[in-house]
C-alpha cells in the first residue's frame, strides 16, 4: 500500500488538553486568571470567559484547569451541551459536583458520601416535582425514578427540611470537601452551543441552588449569544438580557485575540505544498476568516482535499489552485454570493468593478442590496482583485466552465457555509 507523503489532509479541531499543547500564548493569560481565582473572595464567584465561536475558549479552560490542578486546587468540568432538557440541566450540574465530591479518596470520604447522597436525593426530588425526565448524572439512575418518587412521598417532613436548606447544606458539603484548599473551581464550557433555555437554566441553578458554596464558577460563552437567550425571557429586551448576564457574572474576562500571525505559524506547513508559502493564499485566508483558528483550520482541511481531488485528473497549476482556494473561501464565507456566481460569473465581475471604483451604478438592484448588506464581501473582492501587488498574485476571475469544474470538486470535499 502506498503511503501518503506530505502534511495531513485533514486538520483536527480538538481543543488542547493542557498547557503543553498551547500554541497561541493562552498559558501566560491563563496564569494571570488562575492567580486571581486562587485568592478571590468572598465566594462564590462567577467568572465569564467571553469569546466568539472558534476562538479557543475550550482550550483556554483546559489550560487553566491544569494549572489549578497542579496547585492543588480541586476542579470539576461540566459540559451542559450534553444535556438538552432545561429541567434536567441544573440537576446534572449539581449531581456532577456531588459525584466528584463523593469520590474524594481521603479520610473524609465516608462522611462526604453520606452527605452528598442525601443532597443528591434532594436534587432528584426537586427534578421530579417538575418533570419525570431522565436523570443525566449522579447517583440515581433512570430506573430508580419511580422508587425515588415513592420514597420521597413516604418520608415526610424531613425531606422538606432538606429542600428548604439545600443551598446551605450544599455549601457545607463543598466546604468540607475543599478544607484548607479554600475553593472548588467548576469549569462550565460550551454554554453558547446549548439551546437558549438550557443555557439560562444553568445560570439560574448557580443563583438558586449554589449561591452560598465556596465555589468559583468559570463559564465559557459568547456573551452576545447568551445575552440574546436571556432577552427572550423579557419580551426580547436586549438591554435587560445583557443586564441579567452582567448581574450574574461578577468578573468578565474577555479571551485575548489570537493573532493571525500565530495561526499562520501553526498552519503554514499543513497546506498543500504548492500554496503553503504563497502570500496570496494567506492574505485571502486572513481577509475571509479573520483571526478565528477554527474557521481557518476547517478552510485549510477543505482546501487540501480539494487540491487532492483535482490531482486525480491532472496536475493543477498554481493559478487553478488559487482559483479553487478563492471559490472555497467565497462558498464558506459568502454562500449566497457563491450561488449567484455559479449561475452567472458576471455577477463577480460587476461586484469587483463596483468595489474597485466605489460606484454601484453598474449593479442590478439585488446586487446593490448584496453589496450594501455584505460590506465584508466588497472588502474581500478588493483583496483578491486579479493582478500582482504587494507581493501577492491573484489569478483572473474564473470562467463559468472553470467554476463548474471546481464546484463539482467542492461538492465532494466540503466548504460548508459560514458557521455562527
Amino acid at each position: 500500500m502506498n503511503e501518503i507523503a506530505g502534511p495531513p489532509l485533514l486538520l483536527t479541531d480538538n481543543p488542547v488538553t493542557g498547557w503543553g499543547g498551547d500554541q497561541f500564548g493562552f498559558g501566560t493569560h491563563g496564569r494571570v486568571l488562575c492567580d486571581a481565582i486562587q485568592v478571590a473572595g468572598p465566594l462564590p464567584l462567577t467568572v465569564g470567559v467571553f469569546g466568539p465561536w472558534g476562538t479557543g475558549k475550550s482550550s483556554f479552560l483546559n489550560i487553566c484547569r491544569e494549572m489549578l490542578d497542579r496547585r492543588g486546587i480541586p476542579t470539576i468540568a461540566f459540559n451542559p451541551w450534553k444535556y438538552d432538557d432545561k429541567e434536567a440541566i441544573w440537576h446534572a450540574l449539581i449531581q456532577t459536583i456531588l459525584e466528584e465530591i463523593a469520590g474524594e479518596p481521603d479520610g473524609r470520604r465516608q462522611d462526604l458520601v453520606a452527605k452528598a447522597r442525601r443532597l443528591s436525593s434532594t436534587a432528584t426530588w426537586l427534578l421530579l416535582r417538575h418533570a419525570a425526565g431522565p436523570l443525566t448524572a449522579g447517583f440515581v439512575g433512570g430506573d430508580d425514578l419511580t422508587a425515588a418518587r415513592d420514597a420521597w412521598q413516604t418520608r415526610g417532613v424531613e425531606n422538606y427540611r432538606h429542600v428548604n436548606h439545600f443551598e446551605a447544606d450544599f455549601a457545607e458539603v463543598v466546604q468540607t470537601f475543599v478544607g484548607d484548599r479554600g475553593r472548588l473551581v467548576v469549569f462550565v464550557d460550551d454554554l453558547d452551543r446549548c439551546h437558549g433555555d438550557t443555557a439560562i437554566a444553568v445560570l439560574d441553578a448557580l443563583k438558586l441552588f449554589l449561591g452560598e458554596a465556596s465555589c468559583v464558577f468559570v463559564l465559557a460563552m459568547d456573551f452576545d449569544v447568551i445575552a440574546a437567550a436571556a432577552a427572550k425571557r423579557v419580551d426580547g429586551d436586549h438591554a435587560r438580557g445583557r443586564q441579567y448576564l452582567e448581574k450574574l457574572i461578577q468578573f468578565p474576562y474577555h479571551l485575548p485575540e489570537v493573532r493571525f500571525e500565530a495561526v499562520f505559524r501553526q498552519l503554514q506547513d499543513s497546506v498543500v505544498a504548492e500554496l503553503s508559502g504563497d502570500p496570496a493564499l494567506w492574505q485571502l485566508a486572513e481577509h475571509a476568516f479573520g483571526d478565528n483558528p477554527r474557521r481557518i483550520r476547517r478552510y485549510i482541511s477543505a482546501l487540501n482535499l480539494t487540491a487532492a481531488t483535482l490531482r486525480l485528473h491532472s496536475q493543477p497549476s498554481r493559478n487553478r489552485l488559487m482559483q479553487a482556494a478563492i471559490l472555497l473561501a467565497l462558498r464558506m464565507r459568502f454562500p449566497d454570493f457563491f450561488r449567484r456566481v455559479q449561475a452567472n460569473p458576471a455577477v463577480w465581475e460587476r461586484l469587483d468593478e463596483a468595489a474597485r471604483t466605489q460606484n454601484n451604478s453598474g449593479l442590478r438592484q439585488d446586487e446593490v442590496e448584496m453589496a450594501t448588506t455584505e460590506p465584508a464581501l466588497s472588502d474581500l473582492l478588493l483583496t483578491i482583485t486579479p493582478g500582482d501587488r504587494a507581493g501577492c498574485s491573484f489569478p483572473p476571475i474564473p470562467t463559468k466552465a472553470q467554476i463548474e469544474v471546481v464546484t463539482q470538486v467542492l461538492t465532494v470535499t466540503g466548504g460548508l457555509g459560514e458557521q455562527s
